[in-house]
């Protein structure tokens, strides 16, 4: 598309990136933005966030604010890694939120190399901004300090053993579905994305968890006896009308998502598994700043006639499920989100589940932007955008 980006471009400014990002080197500071009402972090002074002709098309920058306060282990701050279209265009902004323990690298690329969900977007034209939720420990926004004196604070990341059944790769480790349509021969290349992230309620004493057992906030570490609700979505519980969403949507990551949404917003946004939580607390917090929601396999969508209506104002609600729903014991979470949109189309008729076994495509996994069709997904997502 003649608004797009160059792929020799694309691949060689991620190498650049993200050679920069394992080095520790400070942001680029993005100032092309194509919102005036800037939330900068202290790391960042204030830019013109219009776009010129000369500005880099790939980024990083940072939201939020340093945490001051000892007894919090979360700092503010989030990574914000973007790319946007060599030439401008007048598309909106799609905003990126990955899962609670995973990072930007699921919108970015694939397993097996392929192109990832950014590339797709920003071709059509959109300006995208993948969030590093301040969790994160890749994402600079850990207090060590604070976490090695936390008793109720620990650092966490996803196994394969967990991940495999979970996601719907599968039954069991080693073990694919037929039909599944993840890069399961490249899976080492996904385990070793998993970011170390902190994991409040259990655990303690800054220990990191090793990924086999994780703090008693009904995270994804969490086993089925643990919790009736974790962030993968394995309960039918209470994750159902947005249960428990607050657990994952912790202040000082809403807070960064709705400076980066000042920062470049209105925006679509876009939200993924337990980022889900903090993306539907935004959008009823700042209901002007985002234009449409995509949610996939989200946890914590509303229920509720009230909240809904609040989120995002008459924003339009997409919903998007995969496949093996049944077997990863996510029945409840794909009718609460069924239910959002209906509510949602109560004001804006465009909202909408797209449910893609109902669509004849069967073997999408949880992690659908790295399926072998990731391609045709965004592609019917941003269509449905540009409606």
């Amino acid at each position: 598309m003649s608004s797009g980006i160059s792929r020799k471009a694309f691949l060689r400014a991620t190498g650049v990136a993200l050679a920069a990002t394992i080095a520790g080197c400070n942001s680029t500071t993005d100032n092309s933005g194509p919102n005036t009402n800037t939330q900068t972090s202290p790391e960042t002074s204030p830019q013109s966030e219009q776009q010129n002709d000369d500005s880099p098309t790939f980024g990083n920058f940072y939201v939020g604010n340093a945490n001051t306060s000892s007894s919090t282990v979360i700092d503010g701050r989030a990574e914000v890694v973007y790319t946007r279209p060599d030439t401008a265009t007048d598309k909106s902004p799609v905003v990126m939120v990955p899962g609670l323990g995973l990072s930007p690298y699921i919108y970015r690329t694939t397993p097996d190399g392929r192109r990832g969900w950014v590339e797709y977007f920003a071709e059509a034209g959109h300006p995208v901004y993948v969030f590093n939720p301040p969790r994160n420990v890749d994402s600079g926004g850990l207090d060590t300090a604070a976490l090695q004196n936390s008793d109720s604070a620990s650092l966490s990341r996803w196994s394969i053993d967990r991940a495999w059944p979970t996601w719907g790769f599968g039954p069991e480790v080693g073990d694919p579905y037929e039909d599944v349509r993840y890069p399961v021969e490249s899976v080492d290349q996904l385990v070793a994305s998993f970011p170390a992230y902190v994991s409040t309620g259990g655990g303690g004493g800054g220990r990191q968890s090793g990924g086999q057992t994780g703090g008693r906030d009904g995270d994804q570490n969490s086993t089925p006896a643990d919790s009736t609700e974790t962030a993968a979505g394995t309960q039918t519980g209470s994750t159902t009308g947005g249960g428990g969403g607050s657990r994952f949507a912790p202040p000082q990551e809403t807070a960064a998502l709705e400076a980066l949404l000042n920062r470049v917003g209105p925006a679509v946004l876009l939200v993924h598994s337990a980022g889900g939580s903090s993306g539907f607390t935004v959008a009823q917090a700042a209901p002007d700043l985002v234009e449409r929601i995509v949610a996939v396999e989200p946890v914590g969508a509303p229920t509720d006639p009230q909240t809904v209506a609040e989120m995002g104002g008459d924003a339009p609600f997409m919903g998007v499920y995969g496949d093996y729903v049944d077997e990863r014991g996510q029945t409840g979470r794909k009718e609460a989100t069924q239910t959002t949109a209906e509510l949602a189309g109560e004001t804006s008729p465009a909202s909408t589940l797209l449910s893609l076994p109902d669509e004849g495509i069967s073997g999408n996994t949880h992690l659908m932007m790295q399926d072998d069709n990731n391609g045709e997904i965004a592609d019917r997502i941003i269509s449905w955008i540009s409606d």
